[in-house]
């Protein structure tokens, strides 16, 4: 993973119901996070301030900020981005966008790799993601653990529960992560084979942290205006509760 841990790196996530932060000051990690789905505007920019402070520098030396760029929450990821940019414009940082499915991924893997497996698991190195997208759909990816990093096995999708693809996966051989889990009724028949289901992990900060040190390392950066939010739902489809008469009745 990396290799360069002198550089001031923030990283900011507000994709699902958790918001976080983590910040990197000559290899050390500073980080925060709360459970707090309906509270990310007003909590992530104090938790910027918070450890900023406690590592002892201003926010105009950050030199790298990452983020949660989606799937997930679309308010979520309004505020991770607008916050990301506004302070990448304000202090020169470059910014660099993680998928929220990754970041799960590799969350899993983290926590994962502290757990007990059995003599038929070899290793958490291979995890299916799914995430709650609501609207009766969910966001799902899978992701192999190389030397050379995650390897996408699966794109970051969208689909209704019963049409999610798994075919290119050995499932016997995977693990799965993710609130997504909570439809595993619906999910395909095969998804019982995989080798463990954890659906209380979420993408948080501090692990992706891992992913943004790489990606600084490899120069992936770039300026504000390159970087977007992906929401795989065409945004005319978010309407408001008054134009969606399901959700009323429930």
């Amino acid at each position: 993973m990396p290799v360069n841990l002198m550089s001031n790196i923030l990283v900011l996530d507000a994709s699902s119901a958790w918001c976080s932060v983590a910040l990197s000051v000559k290899g050390i990690i500073y980080s925060i996070a709360e459970k707090q789905p309906r509270k990310h505007a007003q909590l992530i920019m104090p938790m910027i301030e918070d450890v900023c402070q406690r590592a002892g520098i201003k926010p105009i030396e950050l030199e790298g900020i990452a983020f949660g760029k989606g799937p997930g929450s679309f308010t979520g990821l309004r505020i991770a981005i607008s916050v990301a940019q506004g302070l990448s414009l304000a202090t020169g940082a470059r910014l660099y966008g993680i998928s929220s499915l990754k970041a799960l991924a590799w969350q899993g893997m983290k926590e994962l790799s502290n757990k007990p497996v059995s003599s038929d698991q070899t290793s958490h190195s291979q995890v299916l993601a799914i995430m709650n997208a609501h609207m009766g759909e969910v966001f799902y990816g899978a992701y192999r653990n190389t030397e050379q990093g995650l390897l996408t096995v699966i794109e970051d999708s969208l689909a209704k529960p019963v049409q999610v693809d798994l075919s290119a996966l050995e499932l016997s051989q995977w693990a799965g992560v993710g609130d997504g889990f909570q439809f595993a009724a619906e999910l395909p028949d095969n998804i019982a084979d995989l080798v463990s289901i954890y659906e209380d992990i979420y993408p948080l900060a501090e692990s992706m942290m891992d992913l943004a040190l790489d990606a600084w390392d490899k120069d992936f950066f770039t300026t504000a205006e390159l970087q977007q939010p992906v929401y795989l739902r065409d945004t005319v489809a978010w309407k408001k509760l008054a134009e969606q008469p399901s959700l009323l009745k429930k």
